[in-house]
Parts: C-alpha cells; structure tokens; sequence
C-alpha cells in the first residue's frame, strides 16, 4: 500500500486549517435564463446558440435534460440535433445575460470584501470570519442562505462548492451539480479525490483524460494518488505531477483579493415574478418593491455608502421591453424612504406612459457613490437615536 505524504503548513503555502472558500457557479446560466423568460420550455431540451433550420453555429450552453443525450457547450448545432431531434434552440441575449450576472454577482459581494469574479456565471468568496463567527463554523446555513437569495431575486439555481482553498472548492461545486452543496473537510480531501474521474480537476481537458487512460490506464484521481510522492507523479507523468500533487496534497489558492468596494458602481436587486402567486393573490410590482428595497439599502448600509443616483428598471410582459429611469440628487444620503418615494414614483410614470402594461420583473439600483465615514450615523441611526 502506498501512503501519499502530505505537505507540511507553513507560511509559505498560505495554508490554514478552517479556511472556508466558497465556489459559486449558476447551473447551465445561459439557458437557465433563457427557460426562465419562457416558461414553456421548461421540462424541454433546450440549447442557446446555433440555428436550428440553417443547422449552423455551436451550442453555447445547454440545460441538464439536453445534457443526457451527450450535449455540451462548444458542439455543432448540426451534431446536437442528430443527438437531439427534439432540442430547442433559442438565441443569445447577452445583454439580458449581463444584467442577470450583475444582479447576482452584487448579492454575493455583499456578503464579503474578499470575492472573486470568475465568469459572468461563478465567483469565489472567502466566507471563513462570516462561518466562523456566525455559524458557529458551520458552513452549510450560510451557503443554502446564498442559494436562497439568489435564486429568490433571479430565479435561478446554483450549486456552491466549499474547501479549504479554491481549487478543492471548484471541484467539489463539479461534485453538487446541479442544484447542490459540497462542503469537503481539511482532512478529508483524499477521501472525497479518490473515487472521482480524473475529468473533474480543474484544468484537465477530454484530451489529456483520453491520454492518461491510454498511456498509464489512469481514469481516477484514487489511481493518481497511489502513484506515491511528489518525486514520483513527476517522474511517471511529467510536468502533470506537479500539478497533480498539488491538488491532491490540499495545495491551492487561499487568498481572495478583497474587491475595491468604494469603486463599486451600484448595488441593485431585481426579480422576476409574471405569474407567480401568493397566498392566492397574483403577484405585482407593487409587492415586490419593499422586500427589493429593503435588500439594496440593507447593503448600502453594509459597505458604508451613500448614492445620489436611484433606478427603476421594468421589463415588460407582452413585448419584453426594458424600461430604465433614475432619478439624481445634489446631496448624497443613504436614507431608505427617499429610495421607496422615488422608485415609486418613476413606477407611477411607467404605468402612465405605457397604459397600465403588464410587468413581468423589476429591478431597484442605486449608484453614484459617496464614501460614508464609518464613525458617522446614518439617516436611520440619526432618527432613532
């Protein structure tokens, strides 16, 4: 039997014992949002990108159910119908895309300084103090919290992976998909690497997967393992043993460069709700805004800022327009209640404008920032005190 050593901590490795790293990835986002705008290909294989009657271009992305007949992103759209006659193919909106990612990538910086934006669909958080000290180092709470306001404000599923640096945490989102938590312990990585194809380390592709099963019959990272020390991997399987050893050893990045918050550009929450219900009633704009409202300004006030700028975006239901408006202030002020008279009012104007249209989402966004000294009191504070 052979035993893999592990490396000793030190300072130079970066290394620390109860770090939590959290990898955020929002399953299949593309056509996860395109199946949200139309509901009624849920339940349907759905890819975005390509041409169904040219038969031209490649998939971009493509949900769980067009995944079993063996899709994947970067096929031809020719191919994938042979695969799938019955796929559906919708087009790229990557504006729609854009915006979606900006809303859910602002909820998760809110949780912490030190976040990471990977992709438009996955970002890597640093959450160790928030577990640590709010969940008694528990960090399976504060992940379902995540997946819960996300997918409360967009209506999308995630899966998050969590380890002691980020490469054990990608991997382990790999595992959760889709729709899932992976939280794997220090001391657990070779137990959780071991049986898992060698396809779900970060950074190997189907073609060195092929080469490995052909030159060494290595279709599993438990194979790789048994392969011994770090001097051995090197010598059986070159350059590649450095890397190897490196993820099975627990090695991996641990620092995440805190993000420049006074730099932020805006914080916003939307959501899309066009016929959903609640206790029986439809729900409208009009009860959706408090709970938005309350969302952004929550965060406002987290990061210590004040905005002069206040947005009201609505995408209407017949025809899918997006309408944006703002309002502007001289002065700065985090106050809540200017935020609800104005998105309000700008609501007001839209219905006006456009005949009382229906409305399937809207989002509330305030920007323009100012730096608030963490020492002096809010509007809120000021009033309550």
């Amino acid at each position: 039997m052979v035993f893999l050593q592990l490396p000793k901590v030190t300072k130079k490795t970066q290394q620390r014992e109860g770090q939590f790293l959290y990898h955020v990835d929002l399953d299949c986002f593309f056509a996860a949002v395109e199946i949200r705008e139309d509901p009624e290909l849920v339940g349907k294989p759905v890819a975005v990108g390509g041409n169904r009657e040219t038969r031209r271009g490649v998939v971009t992305s493509c949900n769980y159910i067009a995944r079993k007949f063996g899709l994947h992103a970067g096929m031809p759209i020719n191919q994938a119908i042979d695969f799938c006659p019955d796929l559906i193919c919708t087009g790229r909106h990557h504006s729609l895309y854009r915006d979606v990612s900006d809303n859910i990538m602002s909820i998760l910086s809110s949780y912490t300084e030190q976040f990471r934006v990977a992709s438009i669909d996955e970002a890597y958080l640093n959450l160790t103090s928030e577990v640590e000290n709010d969940y008694g180092g528990d960090p399976i709470p504060l992940a379902k919290k995540i997946k819960k306001e996300i997918y409360e404000a967009e209506q999308i599923n995630c899966s998050i992976g969590i380890g002691s640096n980020t490469t054990i945490a990608k991997i382990a989102t790999g595992v959760a998909k889709p729709d899932g938590i992976k939280y794997v312990l220090p001391d657990k990585i070779i137990d959780f690497l071991t049986p898992l194809s060698v396809r779900k380390m970060s950074g190997i592709g189907p073609k060195t997967t092929e080469s490995l099963k052909r030159k060494h019959g290595i279709k599993t990272i438990g194979q790789i393992i048994a392969v011994g020390s770090e001097v051995e991997m090197i010598r059986k399987f070159g350059g590649l043993g450095k890397f190897f050893y490196r993820i099975i050893s627990g090695k991996g990045r641990t620092n995440i460069e805190p993000i420049n918050t006074y730099g932020a550009k805006s914080i916003s929450n939307g959501r899309t709700f066009w016929g959903q219900m609640n206790d029986g009633e439809r729900v409208t704009a009009e009860k959706i805004l408090p709970k938005l409202i309350d969302s952004v300004h929550d965060r406002l006030v987290k990061k210590n800022f004040k905005y002069k700028t206040v947005t009201l975006a609505v995408r209407l239901q017949d025809n899918f327009q997006n309408i944006n408006r703002s309002r502007s202030f001289l002065a700065a002020n985090d106050d809540k209640e200017r935020i609800k008279t104005t998105v309000y009012e700008i609501l007001d104007e839209i219905n006006h404008a456009h005949n009382n249209a229906p409305i399937r989402k809207v989002a509330v966004r305030v920007s323009n920032f100012t730096k608030q000294d963490p020492l002096q009191k809010t509007i809120t504070e000021f009033f309550q005190s």
